[in-house]
């Protein structure tokens, strides 16, 4: 039972941030509904391009995480500190030039995923305001990192729920124009989001530098950080991963875009199940995130008897969260869909049309994120999973959308249905790949290289 209680103690808090953070996409969602369905598909652009480039930014972190979970297993704390900085230069390089050239192409990009221009010109104006978050996320990830790798969650659930609050209190103030402030539609809630998320970084900041010093800024670690050989170890990890999320996120990017081409119904539609999807998965990710920490630190160790343990406790955990997050939907779907009932009556019907491949999906992906992102990645197998999302989705999932979208002119419905096929042609491979127990990789310098272990 030690896996299990291992997993739920660093599970809830990650996946309760997970959640929020994730709901911040709902809840500008539902209350930009307020002001129609060329709104919410405006915001549903710009906010699977601010997803995109994030996700950048969080392949950094993951490789953060993987190294620093690691190095807290085999106790090695000075490679730790040492990590955090590398972390951080790249993080804090790839996001100046992801922000300039989303500012530079703005236009272009909304222009690309809708053929409304009206729709186009509203999520331009919003990418140009939120997507400075990622110069913010790119020191806020990489310290969230190393706090979960040294099992600290909590702190950045506290944190989280201060900036959501305050993101709400934003937006109905500028998205609205409530108590004198200017009424700002939906740049109104670009710059509540940005404002929020720039005051919880301040405020983890200076908790870091207060309370946890191996993971604050200092001239030792800075000086090692820039040694080539720990750079290019960094690199060899952390590109899979970027180059992983770039392919699933733009392959999610694609989707939205050929949804956006089918027409305004489907686009506004999708819009609003995204963000639900995302927010729903994130228990998911908060049970993938735990795996990948604690079986981190298990090959970190070479304590391959538990390491055992902890994978078997990981997939029947991602198996039960899924089962349970869509019985629950399921159940509370009228509900749920109801929320959403001042939206168009044809968008409300396409929402509940495609509820039931949304739920098959988040169930999908539970079993998946676990299997590739709390397993495989947490043993240093990135680009096996890199490979994998690049075959599943670019050339399977997208080519059949467009045959079905655009050749045969199916419904949404049967087009989403593709995404599905995504997932499930991942399951096969990914359970093969653990098995035979060739993605364990041992990171930390006081480890002895990792053998594979015995099924």
């Amino acid at each position: 039972m030690k896996p299990y209680k291992d997993i739920l103690f660093l599970a809830v808090p990650i996946a309760l941030h997970s959640v929020l953070f994730a709901s911040l996409g709902f809840i500008d969602t539902f209350m930009l509904s307020a002001l129609g369905g060329d709104t919410v598909a405006a915001a549903g652009i710009g906010s699977r391009v601010l997803w995109f480039v994030s996700n950048v930014i969080v392949g950094i972190a993951g490789a953060t995480t993987i190294f620093c979970a690691q190095h807290w297993g085999a106790k090695d704390n000075k490679s730790l500190s040492v990590t955090v900085h590398i972390g951080m230069i790249h993080a804090a390089i790839a996001s100046v030039l992801l922000v300039s050239a989303a500012l530079v192409f703005k236009d272009q990009i909304a222009g690309l995923m809708t053929n409304d221009v009206a729709i186009a010109a509203m999520a331009s104006s919003y990418i140009e305001i939120s997507i400075l978050c990622v110069l913010v996320t790119s020191f806020s990830a990489i310290w969230g990192a190393g706090l979960r790798a040294i099992q600290k969650p909590k702190i950045i659930l506290y944190l989280f729920v201060f900036e959501l609050i305050l993101n709400v209190a934003l937006n109905y103030l500028l998205i609205f124009g409530h108590f004198g402030f200017p009424a700002l539609g939906l740049e109104g809630a670009a710059w509540g989001t940005l404002v929020a998320r720039t005051a919880s970084t301040l405020i983890l900041f200076f908790y870091v530098n207060a309370f946890e010093k191996i993971l604050s800024f200092t001239a030792s670690s800075f000086v090692a950080a820039k040694e080539r050989t720990k750079n290019v170890a960094f690199v060899n990890i952390a590109l899979p991963i970027i180059g992983g999320e770039i392919i699933w996120s733009g392959g999610m990017t694609a989707y939205h875009t050929i949804y956006g081409n089918i027409d305004g119904t489907a686009l506004a539609a999708m819009s609003i199940l995204a963000p639900l999807e995302i927010l729903l998965g994130s228990f998911s990710w908060g049970c993938a995130a735990a795996v990948g920490v604690l079986v981190g630190q298990k090959i970190g160790s070479n304590n391959h008897q538990e390491l055992n343990a902890y994978i078997r406790a990981g997939l029947v955990a991602s198996v039960t969260v899924g089962g349970t997050i869509v019985a629950l939907l399921w159940i509370g779907r009228d509900l749920l869909i109801g929320l959403f009932h001042g939206i168009e009556p044809e968008v409300l019907d396409a929402v509940y049309l495609l509820f039931p491949f949304i739920l098959a999906s988040i169930f999908l992906r539970s079993v998946t994120m676990t299997s590739m992102s709390g397993i495989l990645k947490s043993g240093g197998d990135t680009k096996f999973t890199m490979y994998l999302d690049m075959v599943a989705q670019w050339f399977g999932a997208i080519p059949l959308m467009l045959v079905l979208a655009f050749w045969f002119e199916l419904p949404v419905q049967y087009v989403y249905a593709a995404v599905l096929l995504e997932e499930t042609l991942k399951l096969i491979p990914v359970m093969l790949r653990i098995k035979n127990k060739k993605w364990i990789k041992t990171l930390s310098q006081k480890s002895t290289s990792a053998e594979p272990v015995p099924g």
